[in-house]
């Protein structure tokens, strides 16, 4: 509304008037122009540079799926090229490597074999592997199954009729059994990593929980005379057949203040 206002004023203006509102209409034609151009520009700049992060992510996806794929061929390779023993192994160091992706790789490769003693060859190959990861998975289960009963054991003397956890126990004759357990099951050897890891896991959940101060305090215990009584057994003074001094010395000071 305001252009037709100006136009209307300039056809009844006189010359210079009308001269000096097209000048500023002229500019504000070029103006508009220039803008429209510099955003256009903008926005192209814009386009490119996304448009060149886009084509950088896809080829760095692109160059990692390669690498894992060449990664499991060659893990392919080597089993199908071990003995039962050396099968064993290659499967338990490299024992997450077979997700959903290696059998899906696997697959394909049986798939595309030219010849059926190859392609046989490959299912014989997988059940192989399948029937290692199972007795992994299963021994696994079971030793965090045997570390949690052996932590109930421990902790048996401090939890009451209720389950209840209360730290200090109300009964002080009952951080001596529990000390007692602990010895007990460590010269039974059942104190190894797997209860450490999962006295660690309980305690993590415990601190995440936050409502158990009384499990969290008690299970700090329990680590505590873990080390006293299974880590203080172990002696990092040797390397080889040679003794460090500085080593030795170390843990005779923390066995004379310990």
């Amino acid at each position: 509304m305001a252009v037709l206002t100006s136009l209307l004023r300039c056809s009844f203006s006189t010359p210079q008037l009308q001269s000096s509102q097209f000048q500023r209409w002229n500019t504000w034609i070029v103006g508009m122009k220039i803008g429209r151009a510099i955003s256009l520009t903008n926005s192209t700049s814009q386009l490119q540079r996304r448009r060149r992060t886009l084509i950088y992510a896809v080829s760095q996806d692109a160059e990692n799926s390669f690498k894992k794929t060449v990664e499991v061929d060659k893990l392919i390779d080597m089993l199908r090229d071990s003995n039962p023993t050396e099968l064993q192994k290659l499967v338990v160091e490299n024992v997450l490597a077979f997700n959903e992706s290696f059998w899906i790789w696997l697959a394909a490769r049986t798939e595309t074999c030219k010849y059926e003693d190859d392609k046989k060859d490959y299912e014989e190959l997988a059940l192989s592997v399948m029937s290692v990861v199972d007795r992994l998975v299963r021994k696994t289960n079971e030793k965090i199954e045997s570390a949690t009963d052996v932590l109930k054991e421990i902790l048996k003397p401090i939890v009451d009729v209720t389950e209840e956890i209360t730290w200090p126990p109300r009964d002080p004759e009952a951080l001596v059994l529990m000390e007692k357990e602990l010895s007990q099951r460590e010269q039974d050897g059942q104190l190894d990593e797997g209860f450490l890891a999962e006295v660690n896991a309980q305690l993590r959940q415990a601190k995440a929980d936050g409502d158990k101060p009384g499990l969290e305090a008690m299970l700090q215990k329990v680590l505590q005379l873990y080390a006293s009584r299974v880590l203080s057994k172990r002696s990092y003074a040797m390397k080889g057949n040679e003794i460090l001094k500085a080593e030795a010395f170390l843990e005779t000071l923390i066995k004379d203040y310990g």
